[in-house]
């Protein structure tokens, strides 16, 4: 039996990576349950009930600060700050309004991608076609009834791939998409098993794709990697045709990263920080221990003998305003108290300081001290990273659209595109103050110092009436002023000849 189930050497050596990702983004509750995978017990050589419950203890206390999905929602609400730009035909309307055909518009696809690919810096998009033997009829596809869909898939569920030389051009000849499809259903429960769907160009230079399960199927939740090997079957075809019926020669699928779109797989980007993230968490942990095994006071008594205790305290020792101690003579009552122990608390600090310099924005920002300089090449970094990958996003949604338009057979303007302007819109007032001065010694047009004012989120109206209006404006306060003047020069109470003197 064939492969299919075969995984890239350059792709499986980053699935670790990927792991610590995907868990980091999930959560606390995620990565407390993987255990010892992301917490070391702190004695591994004791397997004794006692060690293991408190392990659990240990576990429970610690406090996993998710950074990663903090800086990740924020640097997509970057980007989805201001609406994508789509210029697409009528016909291609339903796709925009219902991309995957599971009610998921284009805009929410293209934030899904964004997060894969910044997240991964690896996401794909697939292009799919409907089945329609006896052809689409131009109804069905006005109607929506038959019109193709746009998928993006993660890092992980793209295991396999292949081009080749065509001429000049490198194209795809195979890529093979594990996922998930529901194998068995009671009316109540669903149950997910893992399918292979591939992609491939036939001996023909013909688009094919292909369909391969199991016969006997386990049940999944699609976290585990599919078993290299097993025993995988051929249980569908189907080749994909354009609106006239013809077979497409060309794999309808685009890879997305953060560098550029090609095949080859980016080093994440989120590696770092989430690493990072997990390497505080467990100072977390140590700190909670830390503060529960010595951070309360002890009580601590001197001089006491067991007859006293017996007999004059009844054999109860309290603590606090509301118990009085009467003690014998030369016996002293104490609370021993640890001293502060701010290690733990610093390499946590540490740890939060180089987060935000990774990216994370979200984390106390405002008790992290740093040079305006600092701020600046922060502030250019990320948005080249977050911009490199909003227009790799935005192009391979065009190209998706295109793909699209090639099906039903339509001509017109194409285009989607995601916002870039990032750090113009964090202008502060002086830099806003900059550019008006810079507009009014006649450094600049009008037009250039709005555009930067609007990018920026201070103006909202358009070029035009907003000239109308402020020139409006200057008028009637030029004109209100010149009837206070006259009003002055009527007033007998006001000695024209006094205005300006000493007297």
């Amino acid at each position: 039996m064939p492969n299919v189930a075969f995984i890239r050497p350059e792709l499986a050596r980053l699935f670790p990576q990927y792991k610590l990702i995907r868990d980091c983004i999930a959560g606390e509750t995620t990565i407390k349950d993987r255990g010892t995978d992301y917490l070391p017990m702190p004695n591994p050589a004791d397997t004794s009930a006692e060690n293991r419950a408190r392990y659990k203890s240990y576990k429970e206390r610690a406090v996993f600060y998710n950074v990663a999905r903090r800086t990740l929602a924020g640097l997509i609400g970057q980007v989805f700050i201001t609406d994508p730009q789509i210029d697409v035909p009528i016909l291609l309307t339903p796709v925009v309004n219902n991309a995957t055909g599971t009610g998921v518009s284009l805009v929410q696809e293209a934030k899904k991608s964004l997060s894969l690919t910044l997240a991964y810096s690896r996401c794909g998009l697939l292009v799919d076609y409907p089945e329609a033997p006896d052809g689409a009829t131009m109804q069905d596809i006005q109607e929506g009834a038959i019109r193709p869909t746009i998928t993006a898939y993660g890092a992980m569920e793209i295991i396999n791939w292949r081009v080749i030389d065509v001429g000049a051009e490198e194209i795809l000849a195979l890529v093979v998409i594990a996922e998930l499809y529901p194998f068995a259903d009671d009316g109540f429960e669903l149950k997910n098993a893992m399918q292979f769907r591939v992609l491939q160009l036939n001996q023909d230079m013909q688009y094919v794709a292909t369909i391969w399960r199991e016969p006997q199927p386990q049940s999944s939740d699609g976290t585990k990697l599919p078993k290299n090997g097993g025993n995988y079957q051929l249980t569908k075809t189907y080749m994909p045709k354009d609106k006239n019926g013809n077979p497409l020669n060309r794999i309808p699928f685009m890879f997305i990263g953060t560098e550029n779109n090609d095949p080859n797989p980016d080093n994440p980007n989120f590696y770092d920080l989430c690493s990072l993230n997990v390497a505080h968490y467990r100072n977390s942990a140590d700190y909670e221990e830390s503060c529960y095994i010595v951070g309360q006071p002890t009580p601590v008594v001197t001089g006491l003998t067991s007859e006293w205790l017996k007999d004059e305290l009844k054999g109860v020792l309290n603590f606090g305003s509301r118990g009085g101690i009467p003690l014998p003579e030369g016996c002293t009552a104490t609370l021993l108290q640890a001293e502060p122990n701010t290690m733990l608390k610093e390499a946590m600090d540490g740890k939060e300081r180089q987060m935000v310099a990774l990216g994370a924005k979200l984390v106390e920002q405002q008790q992290v001290q740093r040079t305006a300089f600092e701020a600046k090449m922060e502030s250019t970094s990320e948005g080249s990273v977050l911009s490199t990958t909003a227009k790799n996003v935005g192009e391979a949604f065009e190209w998706a659209l295109n793909q699209c338009a090639q099906f039903v057979a339509v001509d017109g303007k194409i285009a989607f595109s995601l916002n870039t302007d990032f750090d113009i819109a964090r202008m502060t007032v002086e830099e806003r103050q900059e550019t008006m001065k810079e507009w009014q010694s006649g450094a600049i047009t009008f037009k250039e110092m709005r555009n930067v004012l609007r990018k920026a989120g201070t103006a909202t109206e358009d070029d035009d009436a907003a000239k109308a209006e402020i020139d409006k404006e200057t008028a009637d306060a030029a004109a209100a002023a010149a009837q206070a003047m006259q009003g002055a020069g009527n007033d007998p109470t006001i000695n024209q000849n006094n205005i300006g003197s000493n007297g």
